[in-house]
């Protein structure tokens, strides 16, 4: 697959929007999507890396998050 026909397929989302939705995550370690986000921004989470198949917080999606809370 070349750059232009993956970069077609995948959304240009900013990792702002994701840290963003990184924030719903409970206790239990699972990241939950509210109503008024996209099923989209959480599909991306998970492609890249921030959240697992099983929903969880990854430790990529930690680091997210951290880098964001100070900005």
């Amino acid at each position: 697959m070349t750059a232009t026909a993956e970069s077609a397929t995948k959304p240009d989302i900013p990792e702002s929007q994701i840290a963003a939705l990184l924030q719903y995550r409970y206790g239990d370690g699972l990241v939950y999507l509210p109503r008024h986000r996209s099923r989209t921004l959480y599909d991306q989470a998970r492609q890249e890396g921030y959240v697992d198949a099983g929903g969880y917080l990854t430790r990529k999606g930690r680091a997210l998050i951290a880098r964001y809370q100070y900005l």
